[in-house]
């Protein structure tokens, strides 16, 4: 086995793979029967194989371990769509055998395939045969049951054996899903693993003509063959070989036979969840399995894959905002892409563009925060805001401070989320003397205001739709605030006294005590109504991890069914920040 790649060689077989799938992006894209932006499965696999070439240019270690490494996170981070995460799966249930071993055989290439299958079936809510995953198994079987024949084979024969049988697979698709053969069509996910699996035949060809370093012999190994069943969440599940006819045609030219049926099909769908949903959360020991159980109950085609540090989640739902509010109480959200899958539907049978092209002429906006606190710094960033300006509560910015931040930036259309009620008529001001650029307020009056509004926005919705939304998610918003009392008062709730605690809900004094862990549990039940599941708390720089404690205890016993969440939020004056959903 080769322990070590020449940089040359890398990047020869990445650039041959990736040229070669782009030359049929968009045959694949047109076999989408399901015409919205998850269906471009040629541009969501594509995009996951280039994120892989983007990780592996970051290698300082050209050993084999380290490439297998950067292989399966590159994959992960690029993964879009369905197709690009199972993809993701695929290649990295690959990987992870590859990774142990210090020699390669065919036994170790039955293993590797057979995680692959694994971890791509169990990465579905529910796998369908006719699809891309019908096609990872049918090459595991033909590598189980055939390829150890010969005491050793070649890689490029090995190869041309793979891609025969997977030719035969894409065929068999049509006839596996009813979809595909009314619409007299191949799945275009088997078809991009059939041009991938092209690509790499045509790299290691080239490298072997010139200087035979990949004219290397695969042992047999000990033919350790393997049962057909395979573990899908938990359970063994027996998945036969595909049956129905099967005329392989030429290597990757498995195209359409009808496209007025394929039209056909498309504009007959019903799409029952509007909005395809997609991001990356980064944290500490994530529960995958408990977290996957809750995005499944927001909707369908939800694949949510990773480790305890990194989970990938696309789901299509009606409720993009509390994919995005659950996801933050694992850690911090990354590349949230949200699209309406039924304005792209209508676009695309309309004859308008769709995939990378439409996104890169879509109207660019910029998100400007305000906000304090190096921890809630960092979660207006996860979510999506590009700007931060300094302030808050006795640290209001001027119209000018603003302003700065609103030209610091290209971007024509600019919103801004002042997060706090004294700060909203300064952005205001501001929004009525800038030039050159559409300038839209969302009047937050809180952190969680600010944060519900922006998990509400969807950048390939229109801006009055976006209004609309972050507008109706702070009305049902509910925030709360405790902080120290700086003078003597008397407001409705009686007689305040100069360093008392006090806890306000959206904004209104309700709680004086002089004892903050009786203040906060006060509040939140007064806030509380009957239906809420989750308190989510945003740490001061003045709060003590012993008064915190002492919350969750009392919580826990008075509200046994509500789940807590803690961020650090870092800002001052307030030891305790706190929503409730």
């Amino acid at each position: 086995m080769i322990s070590e790649f020449n940089k040359k060689e890398l990047d020869k077989i990445t650039g041959t793979i990736i040229g070669h799938f782009k030359k049929k992006e968009a045959e694949i894209n047109d076999l989408n029967v399901f015409p919205v932006p998850d269906g471009d499965t040629g541009t969501n696999m594509l995009l996951t194989l280039k994120s892989i070439k983007d990780e592996l240019s970051k290698l300082k270690s050209l050993k084999i371990k380290s490439i297998c490494e950067k292989i399966s996170f590159g994959a992960l981070m690029g993964a879009r769509g369905n197709s690009g995460v199972i993809l993701s799966q695929i290649i990295r249930g690959f990987f992870d055998i590859i990774i142990k071993k210090d020699d390669f055989d065919i036994d170790i290439l039955r293993e590797a395939l057979r995680s692959s299958r694994e971890l791509a079936y169990s990465s579905v809510q529910n796998p369908t045969e006719g699809t891309m995953l019908t096609t990872i198994k049918d090459i595991h079987i033909y590598v189980d049951e055939h390829a150890g024949k010969k005491d050793n084979i070649g890689l490029i024969e090995l190869l041309d054996g793979i891609i025969n049988e997977t030719e035969k697979s894409v065929e068999r698709t049509t006839f596996l899903l009813p979809v595909l053969k009314q619409a007299d069509v191949v799945d275009a996910g088997a078809q991009g693993i059939l041009d991938i699996l092209i690509g790499a035949r045509k790299a290691i060809a080239e490298i072997k003509s010139a200087n035979g370093s990949m004219d290397s012999k695969i042992a047999k190994g000990k033919n350790r063959k393997v049962s057909g069943k395979i573990k899908v969440e938990g359970s063994e599940k027996e998945f036969t070989g595909s049956g129905g006819p099967a005329d392989p045609g030429n290597p990757g030219e498995n195209i359409p036979r009808s496209m007025s049926s394929l039209e056909e099909v498309k504009k007959g769908f019903d799409i029952k969840f509007a909005y395809c949903t997609e991001l990356l959360i980064k944290g500490n020991g994530m529960n995958i399995e408990k977290l996957r159980e809750k995005i499944e109950t927001y909707g369908d085609s939800t694949l949510v894959v990773g480790n305890q540090n990194m989970i990938k989640i696309h789901v299509h739902t009606n409720q993009p905002n509390k994919v995005l509010q659950r996801a933050l109480r694992e850690g911090t959200i990354h590349d949230i892409q949200i699209n309406n899958m039924k304005d792209q539907r209508d676009e695309n049978l309309a004859g308008k563009e769709t995939g990378l092209e439409a996104e890169e002429k879509a109207v660019k906006r910029t998100l400007i925060a305000v906000v304090t606190g190096e921890g809630l710094e960092n979660i207006f960033k996860s979510i999506g805001v590009d700007v931060l300006i300094g302030g808050g509560q006795s640290m209001n910015p001027s119209t000018y401070d603003i302003l700065k931040a609103v030209n610091s930036v290209d971007n024509g259309e600019i919103i801004i989320f002042p997060n706090n009620k004294n700060i909203i008529l300064t952005a205001m001001q501001a929004k009525k003397i800038v030039k050159g650029k559409t300038m839209t307020v969302i009047p937050s009056r809180t952190i969680p205001e600010g944060i519900n509004a922006i998990l509400n926005y969807n950048p390939a919705s229109g801006m009055e739709e976006n209004v609309s939304n972050m507008e109706n998610s702070m009305k049902k918003s509910k925030s709360g605030e405790i902080t120290i009392a700086v003078r003597d008062a008397k407001l409705h709730v009686g007689k305040i006294r100069k360093g008392e605690f006090i806890g306000l809900y959206n904004g209104d004094v309700r709680i004086v005590s002089d004892n903050i862990v009786d203040a906060v549990t006060d509040l939140i039940r007064d806030m509380l109504e009957g239906s809420e599941e989750v308190v989510t708390f945003y740490l001061g720089d003045e709060e003590k991890p012993e008064d915190t404690e002492k919350i969750k205890k009392k919580l826990n016993e008075y509200f046994p069914k509500i789940d807590i969440e803690i961020h650090k939020g870092g800002q001052p004056l307030y030891p305790y920040i706190l929503s409730i959903e």
